[in-house]
């Protein structure tokens, strides 16, 4: 089970990255942005052109209607007996636009079924002719309009297919080409025994009466601009944060290392100032620890001979009470300007990292201070503890300072180690009395002490400690073991895997 987690997270972590890259975030944002544009002007060109298409198609049925409208007048004013003699007559003379026949029943000629705007068209023509007729009979007769296809078209009585005609009446009517051209046909009820039948070619193309919201060619223009816009915009990305890559680097650097190559002031105006500015202060940083170097060891210097001879003329002193409260003062300001000078020393890190073998740092302090009794517990197993870049001596005296106070104020401390998948934790447990609450964070000022035990030291030992943890990307705290009581205290080390 652990094991698929683990495969499961070394998956993911790659997606992981990418997804906080600003490259990808810019990417991705001008892809859903360029998206959403094309989705708003293929709405607008679908609903305008629908209207247009609506449109067109609506006067050519009309006009259509009024042609058919004049024919079935004129085959309704002729006596009955001359009706299917016009209706031959105008079969074999050919030519016709209309393909026209008077059935004794209604013949089914159904809507194209894959265009919706049939339906629309279908009913714009009957409510058409229902109009118009009105005007030329007293009741409106029994209308049935359809828009079918040639392939589709049913004639006469016994509905045969129009394909299954003679040539001789089909070669001329509702003559279609090349075009693919849809079909009215309308039905009027003339007696209960008569339909009136009439089939014309609508001069519009069958793809004028469908409206894609977005078209082949559309889709791969929407595709093809995507792509390049955002390989321009990732090309253009990776060259402006080129120098602030170097700029992330060199300020990484800046703490580690005695000193840190300027960084090259290159790219936009923006990232040119920022350079700039990071240049200067990493100058006045280096100003200020060569003087800060300096003064210490002046003082270091300077302290040392008049403190030796205070020592040599408190020795000649007579009265012993005296002479013991200077000896105690002596000590004191000597014990304060080792401290300064210690503090110096072991909080200006001038490591390179390097790779720590965090596990063998641990049994290596659990040696040093289990010599005389076992007063520091490691876990039993430590293999699952990782490398990580450091600064090893830094970390060291880090985790030392640590474990001494703990030893010192509480006896006895157990250590722990829990890793995630940027930092390390490592926990230190004395059974010591603890810490108010309210002197958790006090305790890391310079040569302050909590516990007035007499117990030696100098007060230094938190404040490198959390110098040291917060200069590896992470930090140092504390808390009691029961908050209330105090009774033990935790000592939490976080170190970033990534220096």
């Amino acid at each position: 089970m652990k094991r698929s987690h683990d495969t499961c997270r070394a998956v993911f972590r790659p997606l992981k990255t990418l997804g906080e890259s600003i490259t990808f975030r810019v990417c991705s944002t001008l892809l859903v942005v360029i998206i959403i544009a094309e989705l708003i002007a293929g709405a607008v060109w679908y609903f305008d052109n629908e209207d247009a298409k609506r449109h067109n198609a609506r006067q050519t049925v009309l006009t259509m209607v009024d042609s058919v409208t004049e024919t079935y007048i004129y085959f309704r004013s002729l006596p009955m007996n001359y009706r299917h003699l016009i209706l031959s007559q105008l079969m074999e003379a050919g030519g016709t636009r209309f393909f026209i026949s008077i059935n004794h029943r209604y013949i089914p000629n159904e809507n194209v079924a894959s265009i919706p705007m049939t339906q629309w068209l279908s009913q714009i023509a009957k409510d058409a002719l229902v109009q118009k007729l009105s005007r030329h009979t007293d009741a409106p007769p029994t209308i049935t309009v359809s828009v079918t296809e040639r392939e589709a078209i049913r004639v006469f009585n016994s509905a045969i297919s129009l394909n299954e005609l003679p040539d001789i009446w089909t070669q001329y009517s509702l003559v279609l080409g090349e075009l693919d051209l849809p079909i009215l046909v309308i039905q009027i009820q003339l007696s209960s025994q008569e339909w009136f039948y009439i089939a014309t070619v609508l001069p519009i193309p069958m793809a004028s009466l469908t409206t894609s919201f977005m078209e082949m060619r559309q889709l791969l223009f929407l595709v093809i601009t995507s792509l390049l816009l955002m390989c321009c915009t990732a090309l253009l990305l990776q060259r402006e944060f080129k120098p602030i890559r170097a700029l992330a680097k060199a300020a990484t650097l800046m703490g580690t290392q005695d000193t840190v190559t300027a960084v090259e002031e290159t790219g936009s105006r923006e990232t040119r100032a920022a350079v700039h500015a990071f240049n200067k202060m990493n100058n006045r940083v280096k100003a200020y620890i060569r003087d800060r170097e300096m003064l210490f060891s002046a003082i270091s210097h300077d302290l040392k001979t008049p403190l030796a001879a205070l020592k040599i003329r408190t020795e000649m002193l007579e009265d012993e009470a005296v002479k013991q409260r200077f000896e105690k003062l002596l000590n004191e300001v000597e014990s304060m300007t080792n401290g300064a000078l210690q503090c110096i020393r072991d909080t200006d890190l001038h490591e390179d990292p390097t790779d720590i073998d965090l596990a063998a740092l641990l049994k290596g302090c659990a040696e040093h201070f289990n010599r005389q009794h076992v007063c520091v517990q490691l876990p039993d197993d430590l293999s699952h503890i990782p490398h990580f870049v450091g600064m090893p001596l830094a970390i060291k005296r880090c985790l030392y300072n640590v474990v001494e106070n703990g030893v010192k104020y509480g006896h006895s401390v157990t250590l722990s180690v829990e890793t995630s998948q940027s930092d390390i934790v490592i926990t230190c447990v004395d059974k010591g009395p603890g810490i108010a609450p309210s002197l958790l964070e006090k305790v890391f000022e310079p040569y302050y002490r909590a516990n007035s035990t007499g117990i030696a030291g100098s007060g230094l030992g938190l404040t490198i400690a959390r110098s040291i943890a917060r200069t590896h990307g992470g930090d140092l705290t504390l808390r009691n073991r029961h908050a209330d009581t105090g009774n033990g205290l935790i000592v939490t080390i976080e170190l970033s895997k990534e220096l």
